[in-house]
């Protein structure tokens, strides 16, 4: 585990994000798709995919930047796509929700809640049948785990054996929703740990993530079967679009303030320095690289051409 990488990887993913805020309302609105950042729940994705490999597939859903780019995604294609250009991972056609490339192993983002769920546990069962050595993971809100889908699914990958891994990133709201209006238990976890082996971790720190995904992500794959991780973590941002959602509709300025200070990314830069791992002219290196690589991709969106319209039909079937 290096610690350092998955610093780099959660700042990236928060400066990537924090640039397409600053962006997503400018004069000529270039991006003309919903939005839902990530901004908060980079360990998550972070902690998880760095122990996946590239075959390895995983399912995301409509919050799904910090998915794909974890799973080391094209920036320059992902940013082409959010422009609804021909050069996007997508061809302009998928947008925000829909991210897919499968050359990284993000086979599906879905726009519909809990879609993603059902689809990856299809999905690996059929890599299942096909002997390949590949572990599937699914990422999905507590607002999705109360999906009837999301119980009958993992229910069959458990009585299938098959090599999944289900994240539930609970970020303690359903859009404004809180836990306590929604559900009689603190947790989500406990609604399933009669039917699989269940962890409850740290969403905001990723090495404890990263530990937790990677006992998950070994069973899976050795055919021990699914495994199911609730990692508790916070939405700094809206649900959706580019605000932080204190409008008196949800949550008090306080509470976000409590949650920036528990930060992940916060935290372990704190302990990288504590640690004399890094210093902080490093980090601000790693920072400029990555501004660099986001002007560019920027540019590389911005320069790239719309799709045709003679193709719009183009990649339908049925």
């Amino acid at each position: 585990m290096d610690i350092l990488s998955l610093y780099t990887a959660m700042k990236r993913i928060r400066m990537v994000e924090a640039a397409i805020a600053d962006n997503y309302n400018n004069e000529i609105r270039e991006m003309h798709t919903p939005i839902h950042l990530y901004d908060g729940q980079e360990a998550v994705a972070v902690g998880v995919c760095s122990n996946l490999i590239k075959e390895d597939f995983v399912f995301s859903n409509h919050r799904s930047h910090g998915h794909y780019l974890a799973k080391g995604g094209n920036l320059n294609k992902m940013m082409a796509e959010l422009h609804n250009k021909k050069t996007g991972c997508c061809k302009g056609r998928g947008a925000s929700m829909h991210l897919m490339d499968k050359n990284c192993g993000v086979a599906l983002t879905s726009s519909i809640v809990a879609g993603n769920v059902s689809i990856g546990t299809g999905y690996a069962l059929a890599e299942q049948m096909k002997n390949r050595n590949t572990v599937v993971v699914v990422f999905f809100g507590d607002g999705a785990s109360e999906e009837g889908s999301v119980y009958e699914s993992i229910c069959f990958a458990q009585l299938k054996k098959l090599p999944i891994v289900f994240v539930c990133e609970n970020n303690l709201y359903s859009i404004a929703t809180p836990m306590d209006r929604r559900e009689p238990n603190e947790d989500i976890s406990s609604k399933f740990q009669t039917v699989l082996p269940i962890q409850k971790v740290n969403g905001n720190d990723v090495i404890d993530v990263y530990e937790a995904s990677q006992t998950a992500v070994n069973a899976a794959r050795k055919g021990e079967g699914p495994r199911l991780l609730e990692c508790m973590t916070y939405r700094l941002r809206d649900h959706h679009n580019i605000g932080n959602g204190i409008d008196g509709r949800f949550r008090t300025e306080q509470e976000l303030k409590n949650w920036e200070n528990n930060c992940p990314i916060k935290k372990l830069k704190r302990k990288l320095i504590l640690e004399d791992l890094v210093d902080e002219k490093q980090l601000e290196e790693e920072d400029k690289k990555i501004a660099q690589e986001i002007e560019a991709a920027f540019v590389y969106a911005r320069e790239s051409a719309c799709p045709d319209a003679d193709e719009l039909f183009n990649g339908l079937w049925g």
